[in-house]
């Protein structure tokens, strides 16, 4: 037997929890017998000590011709109590036979209580009740042996003290049997944990369905493999994803390196192969840039360095700039609806977002298509909110796509990604950004009818 599992303590608690409710309900239930005892034996003593003030009422006196008489009437009583009379000095002027050898002395009466006050006193190793009262000329003291209540109380005690140890150890018996069948679906739950490896991450916990604290841990150790699943699978597709991307740069300068090292070559055709062996470097780099970035993003890595900037500034600067890259995609590029707005950011890390977006979209859009962009003010959730909309007219994303637009890697389909050259990441490090910002970002979509994606920031 493990002690220090969970079966075993639980079992200890229970016992001792048992033990304690025992002890206390044991001494509750022995103090009330025996004060049960006391107020009955009291109250036969007290209607004793009524029948003895009217005999003495009735005499006038406790002379001894009264005395005589006042025992033998005490005698012929139901409980045949003893008694004892003292006069205002103490002394004992009337007293049945047996009674001189009771301990007690003769109690002052004005000190005693009105019922009587009663006690119990070890006579002869028997135990005696008695009951002092108030009474001309002094007190009166009234006594019966209570040795059969003893014995019960006794032997209540005794049988309480041995059985108490047998039921506490049938019902710890009993409690470990119980914990051992409640935890059982703890050991079903830790076997089959236990067996869930990297390769089988799709294996579920069971589930009782009993809806209780287990079957909920249950449920919450289930949606933590989905989400673990869901998470290996999107680590090994991105590797899988950014193996193939940097496999075709890398192959290509190989093989023009080992071509053109293959034979001598004319100056012009070395520096091609040279042109050629940059160009794919550079995109190589470009790309080694962006996975450092969003790995850098999801780690938390770097803090950016927020401060005050003017969105509607710097979206009407970036469309500036990028103005050359619309003329070249043939597509319309207008700004309006620019309201001023504040917020707390990387201003660099803003330009990208919104270079990304103006990119994505002239991309996607057919010559003669127009993209606007805008900046204003929204309020989700009571809050105040800075948005930057950029809209194009180009082909649109299909239903089906929309949730994975923002996924690394992906590409929405071969028409919508006939005229782009990069590898899937523009999206994602644009949302990162967002959401390092406090923001994030949405889009709508319709094929053939365009897109709109707009950067949700926190206002300053």
């Amino acid at each position: 037997m493990n002690r220090r599992s969970i079966r075993f303590r639980l079992a200890a608690c229970y016992a001792g929890i048992l033990a304690l409710t025992f002890a206390i309900v044991g001494i509750g239930v022995w103090l009330a017998l025996r004060g049960s005892i006391d107020d009955t034996v009291d109250k036969e003593l007290r209607s004793e000590v009524r029948d003895i003030r009217a005999f003495l009422t009735r005499q006038g006196g406790a002379g001894p011709i009264a005395a005589d008489e006042l025992i033998e009437h005490s005698a012929s009583t139901p409980i045949a109590a003893r008694f004892r009379i003292s006069d205002s000095a103490g002394r004992w002027i009337c007293r049945s036979a047996g009674t001189e050898r009771w301990s007690t002395g003769a109690p002052d009466p004005a000190r005693l209580p009105s019922r009587g006050r009663g006690e119990t006193v070890m006579v002869g190793g028997k135990p005696i009740r008695i009951l002092s009262a108030a009474m001309p000329p002094g007190c009166v003291q009234v006594g019966i042996p209570v040795d059969e209540f003893s014995e019960m109380l006794n032997a209540f005690t005794w049988t309480a003290l041995l059985a108490s140890p047998a039921l506490l150890l049938l019902a710890s018996a009993g409690g470990y049997w119980m914990s051992r069948r409640a935890l059982a679906p703890v050991e079903q739950i830790t076997r089959t944990a236990a067996q869930i490896q990297a390769e089988n991450l799709s294996d579920r916990l069971p589930l009782s369905g009993a809806g209780d604290e287990l079957d909920h841990l249950s449920a919450t150790l289930n949606a933590m493999l989905a989400r673990l699943d869901d998470s290996f699978r999107r680590i090994t597709q991105f590797t899988a994803d950014a193996s193939h991307e940097l496999r075709t740069p890398v192959a290509i300068i190989r093989t023009t390196a080992e071509v053109t090292r293959g034979k001598p070559r004319a100056e012009k055709e070395y520096v091609e192969a040279l042109d050629r062996i940059l160009a794919e470097s550079e995109r190589t780099t470009e790309l080694i840039e962006d996975l450092m970035l969003l790995a850098r993003s999801d780690a938390n890595a770097e803090e950016l360095p927020l401060e005050p900037v003017r969105l509607d500034e710097l979206a009407l600067s970036t469309c500036s700039d990028a103005g050359s890259l619309a003329e070249t995609a043939g597509v319309a590029l207008a700004v309006d609806g620019l309201e001023p707005c504040i917020v707390r950011g990387d201003r660099r890390a803003l330009r990208r977002v919104v270079l990304i977006l103006l990119d994505n979209a002239f991309k996607y859009s057919n010559p003669g298509g127009q993209v606007r962009v805008s900046v204003g003010f929204s309020t989700p959730g009571n809050q105040r909110a800075a948005v930057l909309q950029v809209r194009d007219t180009g082909v649109g994303i299909a239903p089906e796509h929309l949730p994975h637009i923002f996924e690394r890697f992906y590409r929405a389909s071969k028409d919508r990604s006939r005229k782009s050259d990069g590898v899937g990441l523009g999206l994602s490090i644009a949302r990162s950004i967002a959401r390092r910002h406090g923001g994030d970002i949405d889009v709508e979509s319709r094929l053939g009818a365009g897109s709109t994606f707009r950067v949700i920031l926190p206002a300053a």
